[in-house]
């Protein structure tokens, strides 16, 4: 079986990405039968999954966007004989006639629509149904996107399936003297508490700070800000602008996946009470190594979680402080929230 994987958001960067490699590379990797023919829009991309026997690679040049995956990608997929298209980030093409299956990766602009764009709510709400609509399956990641994207979008349960992510086997506990040298070159401080994620209104981090404001006046901590900006987040931004020079946050810009086990290693604990996460893959990884979390009752990340952090409600800057605190305070939780 001929199968075509859209790559065009490869080498973007966020969690999209880290789950586009992993996926691609775990299903190149194991399944030696069907052959892969891997698109790409960006030539620079050529050569990123080469090593594989199975796959072959194709750069696909067009103008914008949309001419990529309704006209070049579907002329593509005819002329190859393709069975079967997936695409890891939210479209199909329209035209075609093999199998086309795509990935949502949570309803977070339908649950809350307010904290995106404008132009992006309307290209959401108007090409989204029509793309779910036009795959054979639409893969989500968590029970709690299915739940929500069926109801968004009108359209049976049976129409989705899910399959939790996965953290990258970097993600382990290791030794302070492995964690130091990155933590060190960032600069950052002993004692840390930790936000990893692209700063966006969804990530809540207004209220992180309201809440770390009140933390820091019993507790001697940094918080250190892993990310990027994504958009919206001036507002968010601008709350922290007096701890940004008292050095009680620090912003990292941008860190390496290959990095940020040593800062899951060192960090007191993650705070991640995002407003909603279609499945919130730092908390998972900081789980993974050894590092406490306390994350949202909204969303996806307490199915993702489970019994294994501390919840908090995202819209109440005090909870969010205390479960913060509780992490701090009580050595027996901290234990028993590690592995």
């Amino acid at each position: 079986m001929k199968i075509a994987l859209m790559l065009r958001n490869l080498g973007q960067k966020g969690g999209i990405n880290v789950y586009t490699i992993n996926v691609v590379s775990n299903l190149l990797r194991l399944d030696q039968r069907n052959e892969y023919l891997i698109l790409y829009k960006d030539k620079e991309q050529l050569g990123a999954f080469s090593q594989y026997d199975n796959a072959k690679e194709y750069h696909l040049d067009a103008r914008n966007k949309l001419l990529w995956d309704q006209v070049v990608v579907p002329r593509f997929l005819s002329r190859e004989g393709v069975d079967l298209v997936f695409n890891p980030k939210h479209t199909v093409p329209v035209l075609g006639g093999c199998k086309k299956t795509m990935v949502i990766h949570g309803a977070e602009q339908f649950e809350i629509t307010s904290a995106f764009p404008f132009v992006n709510r309307i290209y959401t709400a108007l090409t989204m149904p029509f793309y779910a609509r036009r795959s054979t399956i639409v893969i989500t990641t968590t029970q709690t996107g299915v739940d929500d994207l069926s109801r968004h979008l009108k359209m049976p349960k049976e129409k989705f399936r899910f399959f939790y992510e996965g953290a990258h086997d970097r993600f382990k506990k290791i030794e302070t003297e492995e964690s130091l040298p990155v933590c060190n070159a960032l600069g950052l401080p002993e004692k840390f508490i930790l936000f990893v994620g692209g700063l966006t209104p969804i990530k809540n981090f207004g209220r992180i700070v309201e809440a770390y404001s009140s933390l820091i006046q019993k507790h001697d901590y940094t918080l250190v800000v892993v990310g990027f900006n994504r958009f919206k987040f001036e507002r968010e931004v601008a709350t922290a602008s007096e701890l940004v020079k008292d050095n009680k946050i620090v912003f990292t810009g941008f860190v390496p996946d290959e990095d940020l086990p040593a800062l899951y290693n060192q960090a007191e604990l993650l705070i991640f009470p995002s407003l909603y996460e279609g499945f919130g893959l730092p908390a998972l990884e900081a789980m993974s190594c050894g590092c406490p979390v306390v994350t949202s009752t909204k969303g996806c990340t307490k199915e993702v979680t489970g019994d294994a952090a501390i919840l908090v409600d995202p819209y109440d800057s005090d909870d969010i402080c205390e479960g913060m605190a509780r992490v701090i305070e009580n050595p027996d939780l901290r234990a028993n929230m590690v592995p």
